[in-house]
């Protein structure tokens, strides 16, 4: 402690000296650098009020009354310090001619030997507490504080640091537990608002409610000294609404997945994702493309309807039903329908695809494979023979969506379409398994073997095609049937030229290496009636289907 008076002259005014004549001066700023707080233990504010000791460790946050300016209007002297140095000049001048060696007796005596009494200016000091400090920047004296002009003298936190504790005002902060506690509160009101709701209406009304009650309480209890940082509720209340928002999202994206899913089970995934990342495609109305069509049928239904229950049928009706879509999904079928037993399919929509009657006539393999699987089941659990048949083909279509404004259904239309139904039934007057029309044939002869089956006419139309049958997969090595198919078609060609002698030839050849095969059968007659009869100048190896 600096020694201002000598030990003989304390102990000669004992009076003067029974309260502690210096203190600490220290600033505790808060992370952003704003003072707002003043440790009181061995201060300079504690030395002022002694009776009011405090062993406070902690920081004080103080209660401000306002920036010098603010202390002025409110009635608080706040004086320029020149006038009191004025004043005190002549004092200094008589001192110091009285005691020209300052020391401390010279001093004492020579301020009570002082004539004239000292000008103190106005107000008078005496009996008060006064704070003495630089308020020009140039003294860097000067603190940022969170009143006034932002940048106050460094003097003004000790007076309110003096004037909280003289009045037992500063303002009590809470600790974490409180904050803690506000935290969990703002999470819970939040998500107990948001719970069991789709919508944020609810939880943001009742987080924006939450703050506003929580600024009010803040504020209130600001004015009775208790500090309860707001930002804690509102940071809390907020993440909390964004972690609904969040959980919102991935619960509406795992429903979205879920209403796909099962949505896909009524109508084709293909068509549910068309129409998740094109809303407009659910626009009614269509477009004409290219593509194919595979109608199929299970022959022999009826028997198997007739032995066994009802809820057996249905069993073994979707156990087919599952099978044989999976071998056409896999391939890249649209759904278009079930018909009972039936199975429409359609290969190039919705998505396009350029290689669509490939994938029709391996789709039709593929489900005939399945069949061959299940016919062997069917037949020994329920003594049932059934086989499927299959009608495949090509053509431009119009495809989209259809229907009304309640109930819409992704769909094609077109001859195409009729024709490919046709084909599917023409299946059993020509005993063949898989039947195509003429340009599908030659979309995929490269790749499949075929065989021409007739120039078809069905019900309603004039003109004939040519239809097909489907055989196999073209391989590294000759087809078992290859010598049926090269003298067949041998002697359909024969038919087509009109050349029955050879035709009958090349058929009598293929019968040797099946002989029961129907159209062979069929043909070989025809050739044969024509040898024996004059055919008509326009035959032609036409088949007429007068049934749909």
């Amino acid at each position: 402690e600096p020694v201002f008076w000598n030990e003989e002259f304390r102990k000669a005014n004992l009076a003067h000296f029974g309260l502690p004549r210096t203190g600490l001066v220290t600033y505790s700023t808060d992370d952003d650098g704003v003072l707002r707080r003043v440790q009181l233990a061995s201060s300079l504010v504690a030395a002022a009020l002694p009776e009011r000791g405090t062993d406070a460790k902690e920081p004080q946050l103080l209660r401000w009354a306002g920036g010098l300016a603010e202390l002025k209007a409110q009635g608080v002297p706040v004086q320029s310090v020149g006038g009191y140095v004025a004043a005190g000049l002549p004092m200094l001048e008589q001192v110091a001619e009285l005691a020209p060696e300052m020391d401390t007796a010279s001093v004492a005596k020579a301020i009570a030997q002082l004539k004239t009494p000292p000008e103190w200016g106005t107000p008078p000091l005496l009996g008060r507490t006064v704070f003495v400090g630089a308020n020009a920047h140039g003294t860097f004296d000067t603190k940022p504080l969170p009143v006034g002009d932002g940048i106050e003298p460094g003097t003004l936190a000790l007076w309110t640091a003096w004037a909280n504790l003289k009045d037992g005002t500063f303002v009590r902060s809470h600790g974490w537990g409180w904050k803690l506690i506000s935290v969990c509160a703002a999470v819970l009101l939040v998500g107990l608002s948001g719970r069991g709701r789709s919508h944020l209406l609810v939880p943001s009304l009742t987080a924006v409610a939450g703050i506003l009650l929580v600024l009010a309480g803040s504020y209130l209890l600001l004015s009775s000294s208790h500090f309860f940082p707001p930002f804690t509720f509102v940071f809390a209340a907020g993440l909390a609404l964004l972690c609904l928002v969040a959980s919102n999202f991935l619960h509406e994206q795992s429903r979205k997945r879920e209403i796909q899913t099962i949505f896909g089970s009524y109508v084709d995934p293909a068509v549910v994702q068309l129409l998740v990342h094109d809303p407009a495609a659910v626009r009614m109305g269509g477009e004409r493309r290219e593509a194919s069509v595979l109608f199929s049928d299970l022959a022999g239904f009826t028997d198997l309807s007739e032995k066994m229950p009802a809820e057996k049928l249905l069993e073994v009706i979707n156990l087919y039903l599952e099978q044989v879509s999976e071998a056409l999904l896999s391939n890249g079928a649209y759904i278009d329908k079930y018909i009972g037993d039936a199975v429409m399919a359609v290969y190039g929509a919705p998505l396009p695809r350029d290689d669509h009657a490939l994938a029709a006539c391996e789709g039709a393999l593929a489900a005939q494979e399945v069949m061959a699987r299940l016919a062997p089941r069917f037949l020994q659990e329920h003594g049932c023979h059934v086989h499927m048949r299959v009608g495949v083909n090509t053509g431009e279509l119009i495809l989209g969506n259809m229907g009304s404004e309640r109930k819409r259904n992704y769909t094609v239309l077109g001859d195409p379409v009729n024709l490919a139904s046709r084909l599917e039934g023409a299946n059993k007057e020509f005993g063949t398994a898989i039947m195509i029309g003429e340009l599908t044939a030659r979309r995929v002869q490269s790749h499949f073997l075929t065989r021409p089956l007739a120039l078809l006419r069905v019900k309603g139309k004039l003109e004939a095609i040519e239809v097909h049958e489907l055989v196999g997969r073209r391989g590294s090595g000759p087809h078992p049937d290859q010598e049926f198919l090269t003298r067949y078609s041998a002697g359909f060609s024969a038919l087509l030229r009109r050349d029955f002698a050879a035709a009958a030839a090349y058929l009598s050849e293929a019968l040797r290496h099946k002989a029961d095969d129907k159209m062979t059968q069929h043909w070989l007659a025809q050739a044969q009636l024509n040898l024996r009869q004059e055919a008509p100048a326009d035959w032609t190896p036409l088949i007429k289907l007068d049934s749909k």
